[in-house]
């Protein structure tokens, strides 16, 4: 009985196990990437996790009852994009060729390919990778069985004078990228508490971008569920112009399953409400 028990739990464990790795997808550009494939579940396809604006995996990883709980469902695929984390900097990227929907999600699709990550996907995307998740889907509709936003950055935004004015973009334009990512470089950014990056620099130069790219594409079909979780905290931070919550139901199609809710919580819903936001992940499945 108890060897049995043993070769049981080892088979548990083995569908569970990570597979993390720096995956290239062309010369000079290339990824952290995590997959843990879960081959108990009954979704067959992969749920993938894009980060916020300036973050990493740790955001979907460091609360480990989301992060548990999210694994249950089905097998999950994480990353950092370039500049960020453990991925190494994107030195193409400039003020003339900045960061947008269109570069991240090509990306992002070169890298499912070359490390052969099962479809469909379901995309989850929080804040303003919440724009690169409704793009992804948008241009990838065939590959994509629903859509999971946790408080997205609204499709058609644009941030508050007062938070521009604070950020100083202009002087940063005169910076050569080289040096924006040596001396603005995710790390230092954390560890001298500065106000941005160099990667949400240029993601910021590209905002306009990629709006524009996200409008070019047809809406997603109604075949395909998006369930949207807001945060209490957004609405009131004055952070963009307009009314957060409101602003975010654009991303909303008349699938049956497809709604927006309002949960009393900070920016980061999945580390202050975990359960809460794993349920509604398990309800695109259901």
């Amino acid at each position: 009985m108890e060897k049995l028990l043993l070769i049981l739990n080892f088979f548990i464990v083995s569908s569970f196990a990570a597979e993390n790795q720096l995956t290239t997808i062309e010369s000079g550009i290339s990824f952290y990437t995590e997959y843990y494939p879960n081959t108990t579940s009954k979704f067959r396809g992969t749920i993938i996790f894009e980060n916020g604006s300036g973050t990493t995996t740790d955001e979907w990883t460091q609360n480990k009852t989301f992060f548990n709980c999210a694994r249950q469902v089905g097998s999950i695929f994480l990353y950092d994009r370039n500049g960020l984390g453990k991925s190494p900097a994107d030195l193409t990227t400039s003020v003339n060729n900045p960061i947008t929907a269109e570069l991240v999600t090509g990306k992002l699709m070169k890298i499912l390919k070359k490390r052969h990550i099962p479809e469909p996907y379901i995309i989850v995307g929080h804040s303003y990778g919440g724009l690169y998740a409704n793009y992804f889907a948008r241009k990838y509709s065939s590959n994509i069985s629903g859509v999971f936003l946790i408080d997205p950055a609204p499709e058609s935004f644009q941030y508050t004078d007062s938070l521009m004015s604070k950020l100083d973009i202009e002087s940063w334009n005169k910076i050569p990228n080289f040096q924006l990512y040596k001396d603005y470089s995710y790390e230092n950014a954390n560890k001298y508490h500065l106000m941005t990056s160099a990667e949400v620099f240029y993601q910021l130069k590209g905002l306009n971008q990629s709006q524009l790219q996200l409008n070019k594409l047809p809406k997603l079909s109604d075949t395909i569920p998006i369930v949207i979780v807001s945060s209490t905290q957004m609405e009131s931070a004055n952070v963009i112009k307009g009314a957060w919550f409101e602003k975010q139901k654009a991303y909303l199609n008349n699938n049956p399953k497809s709604k927006i809710i309002q949960i009393n919580s900070g920016h980061f819903i999945q580390l202050e409400q975990p359960k809460a936001v794993c349920d509604m992940l398990k309800q695109i499945l259901n």
